[in-house]
């Protein structure tokens, strides 16, 4: 079972309204920002800094509500704003400070303000070099520049339905505006990188709630791995809470270099534990780790796989969805290792009902057996690999199909046909679609 920690805020609202308490006084230097140049998710962010002068606040309900509201303000359907890279300093500065209340929620809002949707995050592995080299590219291109590059784009999908989508989705977009998305999202992950110093010093906390969150926020900074995985290494070795060292564990293996001796040996010292979720998480960080995965680590990481069932308790990862992240682990594996890892992964989506994220499930399964992404034009169900019809059959059976216009996109997205009944036929058919 999981040892639980006491959350560091909750309890009655203190009697005292907020504006009677005492609030931290330094020599404020947000107050040298024009806030209301700088937009958030709903416009000008002139409430932001009041809303950092409350996350030191002596009331416990005041500084929750302002974590809260600074969530929403910064990080809005996983995107980020010109806000969110401006305040994340401020953030740093909470984390930094070990006399600072409640340093484990500026963690997990400065987690949000770096990766945006952590399983878009998880899904797609995003290049942050390539993309810091393709912000710095496109600030140079004039408006009609953007446009036939945008233009380009869309014609060279590589199916019929992937050219459509394109073009649908350049009919409402904006060559500007996206291009400011993407400088502002990398914006935010780089001030957010800029405090991996003090992560680490925070992983010395004497509260768990903050060892646990700092490690989970350094996990999305690989380009940080020299410094970093020194400091996961000895929390992985020496830290009492199950949950803390499952945490670390997973954020071992998102940030830590492939065959790194000093944290194969710590997650593998991990992966003997009584805990399950510790175990779990050891064998999740191993298989990211390892270059040549053995038969026994792949069934344990099958093992997390079925047996992961809801979400656990305080692991911050996909909302505490273990099964979905075992899911994305399995996907990653080198096929000539797991063979079999597309009928598992079939086999999970089709296990009962749970809090697992379908969705999530499907994307791996789809990911693992069309890894180079959707069939040609006119593809027979009959042309298709064993893995792959598997994944069809599979699919199927599982009634996901029918689930609404995400699963549609999705099965559009490999050409493949976008509900039961176009399936059915399909695959019956045995002829080009």
């Amino acid at each position: 079972m999981w040892v639980p920690f006491r959350r560091s805020w909750g309890g009655r609202r203190a009697a005292e309204s907020y504006s009677l308490l005492p609030v931290w006084r330094r020599k404020r230097s947000w107050d040298a920002v024009d806030w209301s140049a700088v937009q958030h998710a709903y416009g000008p962010a002139v409430e932001v800094p009041d809303l950092l002068g409350r996350l030191r606040s002596r009331d416990r309900e005041a500084r929750r509500s302002a974590y809260q509201r600074l969530m929403k303000l910064l990080v809005h359907q996983g995107s980020r704003y010109e806000a969110s890279a401006v305040a994340t300093p401020f953030l740093v500065e909470i984390v930094a400070d070990p006399k600072a209340p409640d340093r484990f929620a500026a963690c997990q809002v400065l987690a949000a303000i770096a990766v945006g949707d952590e399983s878009s995050w998880l899904i797609d592995r995003p290049d942050v070099a390539n993309a810091r080299r393709e912000v710095e590219r496109q600030g140079h291109l004039t408006r009609v520049q953007l446009e036939r590059e945008q233009a380009e784009w869309a014609a060279a999908g590589s199916t019929d339905h992937e050219r459509r989508a394109r073009a649908r989705r350049n009919e409402f977009s904006d060559v500007e505006s996206d291009r400011d998305a993407a400088r502002w999202q990398i914006a935010a992950y780089d001030a957010a990188r800029a405090g991996v110093p003090a992560y680490i010093a925070a992983l010395a906390s004497p509260e768990p709630p903050v060892r646990l969150h700092a490690a989970h926020l350094l996990a999305w900074f690989p380009e940080e791995r020299e410094s970093i995985a020194p400091a996961l290494a000895r929390l992985i070795g020496s830290e009492p809470e199950p949950v803390v060292a499952a945490v670390a564990c997973v954020a071992a293996g998102l940030c830590g270099s492939v065959d790194n001796s000093e944290l194969v040996n710590a997650l593998s010292a991990r992966r003997g534990s009584d805990n399950r979720g510790e175990r779990w998480s050891a064998v999740l960080g191993l298989a990211r780790l390892v270059s040549r995965p053995d038969r026994p680590l792949i069934e344990e990481l099958y093992g997390c796989l079925s047996g992961a069932v809801g979400p656990i308790p305080y692991w911050p990862f996909l909302h505490g969805d273990m099964a979905t992240f075992a899911a994305l682990t399995v996907r990653d594996l080198d096929p000539s290792f797991a063979p079999d890892r597309v009928q598992i992964l079939i086999d999970r989506l089709n296990a009962p009902a749970d809090d697992t994220d379908r969705y999530l499930l499907m994307r791996a399964a789809l990911d693992t057996a069309f890894p180079n992404g959707p069939v040609a034009d006119g593809t027979a169900f009959t042309e298709l690999s064993d893995d792959q019809r598997t994944a069809v059959v599979g699919l199927q059976r599982s009634g996901i199909l029918n689930d609404g216009m995400m699963v549609s996109m999705l099965l559009g997205a490999y050409n493949l046909p976008g509900d039961e009944t176009a399936m059915t036929r399909w695959c019956d058919s045995g002829a080009d679609r």
